[in-house]
């Protein structure tokens, strides 16, 4: 008993020592107690109430703090904004959340070869609003509340409606510096012909959640504005909506066909009743191509008797769908990527879970028709396990179709009794490998993926 007493004595004093060294790297202003900050509202999983959040305003601060992290055996939790910092499973242990909301610049932007560098800490929407001063744009729209930043949309790798005319994230990061657990910058992609450990870490980063470094720099490629968007949004059952998005999706160019819970709809502003769902249908490019291809896509759609209204200015619709998914009074959410052909089917299954409150409260949710993606926003219910039987059955569901079931963010309850990302299948050894290699002593996000 006294062993033990001492020993916690012994941690506190060297954390105590830890945090004021850290005040001498990044200023005593950047250092506090995660408890203190609005991170702790998005930090479901309190397995460490001592955690400190760290702020350094360049990447040879953030240098310094991780080699400090290195030498006190601290295990660290990369973030940006901190809206995914509880992504995964419980983690099984964080003594320091490095965060880049001091790392703000925009580095260098050439319009010309349609490139852009910025600092990891830079919000997306300042990114953009940046861009769109050369009449140019990055074409992502990841869940974002305006506060994501460019090292948190690529940590994800998450993408949002228009990944369908546009891609993933991933296709548009060229190039990244990144700190690996051992203290080392390195930088990938560019002129870098051969990575660290002679991986592509554009491509291991994009996705990796903060288990493989801290990202300080992102380098993206470019697309110009489109000079004309328009978006339609149709409304009836869902069996209506169905198949005429999916033909338009196949047979038009859009680059979104979205198809939401009445409820979301409801609350983005549209007229669509909440007993029905909503079909949002969004063509880009010249004004031509948008007025024909919006006028065969409402011929469709009406032939069908669907009620459709059509939106000209439709930027902020569409910010409200990527904010949706980040609305911090949902505390469950996950997301399901399956074959395109295979969403009807599943989605009817999510829309019997709607007015199922023991399972999931309020539930709302979004998906793709033309890439299969699903995405799912509620409040835990009173008993946890419901909720847990519910996403068993979701996930084996899934599985058969031959996609999966992801967790985003659930409390630690649901985490305990359910993996939040189901089997990689062959990829499992893979992927522990690549860990080993980057991290091998395992302090950047311990048990994110693998207990």
């Amino acid at each position: 008993m006294r062993a033990t007493k001492a020993t916690g004595i012994t941690e506190r004093i060297s954390e105590a020592n830890a945090a004021n060294d850290l005040k001498r790297l990044v200023g005593g202003g950047n250092v506090t107690k995660l408890s203190e900050t609005s991170f702790a509202d998005a930090y479901q999983s309190k397995i460490s109430e001592r955690a400190l959040v760290v702020s350094p305003a360049t990447a040879g601060e953030a240098v310094d703090v991780m080699t400090l992290a290195v030498r006190e055996r601290f295990a660290v939790i990369p973030a940006g904004a901190a809206s995914f910092i509880d992504a995964g499973n419980v983690l099984s242990r964080a003594n320091l959340v490095l965060t880049t909301r001091r790392m703000t610049k925009m580095i260098r932007h050439e319009p010309a070869d349609l490139v852009a560098t910025a600092e990891a800490g830079l919000s997306l929407s300042e990114f953009q609003n940046h861009l769109k001063e050369k009449g140019q744009w990055l074409p992502i729209d990841p869940p974002d509340d305006g506060t994501a930043t460019l090292g948190g949309v690529v940590a994800t790798g998450l993408s949002g409606p228009q990944q369908m005319g546009y891609g993933a994230p991933r296709s548009f990061v060229i190039g990244l510096r990144a700190i690996l657990a051992d203290g080392r910058l390195i930088k990938a992609g560019g002129n870098v012909v051969k990575n660290v450990a002679g991986y592509d870490l554009c491509k291991l980063f994009t996705g990796s959640y903060g288990t493989l470094g801290l990202i300080t720099e992102v380098t993206f490629k470019l697309r110009s504005l489109p000079p004309e968007t328009r978006t339609i949004v149709a409304s009836g059952p869902l069996t209506s909506l169905v198949k005429p998005g999916r033909t338009i999706a196949r047979e038009s160019f859009p680059v979104a066909v979205e198809l939401l819970s009445g409820s979301l709809a409801k609350q983005l502003g549209t007229s669509v009743d909440v007993s029905e769902c909503a079909l949002l249908i969004r063509f880009a490019g010249s004004a031509r191509a948008v007025v024909t291809e919006t006028a065969s896509a409402l011929k469709k759609l009406r032939d069908q008797n669907i009620r459709c209204v059509t939106h000209d200015e439709d930027d902020e619709l569409w910010r409200g769908v990527s904010h949706a998914a980040t609305r911090s009074v949902n505390d469950l959410s996950w997301r399901v990527l399956i074959r395109p052909g295979d969403l009807s089917s599943f989605v009817e299954d999510v829309v019997s879970l709607e007015d199922d409150d023991a399972a999931h409260v309020e539930l709302q949710w979004q998906a793709g028709l033309g890439d299969g993606r699903l995405r799912a926003m509620a409040r835990v219910p009173v008993y946890h396990r419901e909720a847990v039987r519910a996403l068993e059955r979701l996930r084996q569901r899934a599985e058969n179709l031959g996609g999966g079931l992801i967790i985003e963010r659930a409390p630690a309850e649901i985490k305990n009794e359910i993996d939040s990302w189901g089997s990689f299948g062959s990829a499992t050894d893979l992927m522990k490998r690549v860990k080993h290699q980057l991290d091998p002593e395992n302090m950047l996000s311990p048990g994110r993926f693998f207990a």
